[in-house]
């Protein structure tokens, strides 16, 4: 590490700016526009179990060596084991936030928009209120959103009077929260639950709704 060495973390992806080198058994990778060492075919220089593919990733974060630059800098020492004062050396560990983002939208999408993973989506779910000039769907809507807040449920929720049902079920996949529940006239006293990443939904009731959420 001492030795001015960086190491990258990359996520394959055909909008990647890197050629890289990678191996599916350890999963390391190589960026082939540092290190031309190795070649498409050869045996993993790691693991050996099998051959490295080339691909295209992006960066998304990095380790490398800051040196004593700022341990120098701000006069820091530690005593090593002979009681010596030494400058220790810095390591940088970064992860691109910004990148990550859309390193994550490159990877999970389709035509209709984004598909957020669960451990990253901004909310749980992505509550649809239809009909919001009948005042019994919106006194259900805004029932079913207080439970589901009170449970610590994260919610998204689409109240908008003037959007139609056709413009808010296109925004809910565009934005792509992981669950989508409906309230209309139609769903009596259940929901309509669909998740981003399957094409059909289901009627279900609040506790099943809430259950479905963990």
């Amino acid at each position: 590490f001492s030795e001015k060495v960086s190491y990258e973390f990359e996520v394959l992806t055909d909008a990647g700016e890197a050629p890289i080198l990678y191996c599916d058994q350890c999963d390391y990778c190589v960026n082939v526009d540092d290190i031309k060492t190795y070649k498409e075919g050869e045996d993993c220089p790691i693991c050996g179990k099998d051959k490295l593919k080339s691909a295209m990733a992006s960066e998304v974060g990095n380790v490398f060596d800051l040196g004593t630059k700022y341990t120098k800098a701000f006069e820091l020492t530690i005593n090593d084991e002979k009681g010596k004062k030494i400058y220790p050396i810095m390591g940088c560990y970064g992860i691109g936030i910004s990148r990550t983002m859309g390193v994550l939208v490159e990877k999970f999408h389709d035509e209709r928009g984004i598909m957020w993973p669960v451990t990253v989506s901004p909310f749980q779910l992505h509550l649809v209120s239809l009909n919001t000039n009948d005042e019994a769907v919106v006194a259900r809507t805004e029932a079913l959103y207080k439970k589901l807040t009170e449970r610590g449920i994260e919610v998204l929720y689409d109240d908008r009077a003037e959007a139609g049902a056709g413009q808010k079920l296109a925004d809910a996949d565009l934005l792509g929260i992981p669950y989508r529940a409906i309230v209309s006239a139609k769903t009596g006293d259940k929901v309509e639950l669909k998740k981003r990443n399957e094409k059909e939904g289901k009627l279900v009731s609040v506790e099943e709704l809430i259950s479905e959420l963990g």
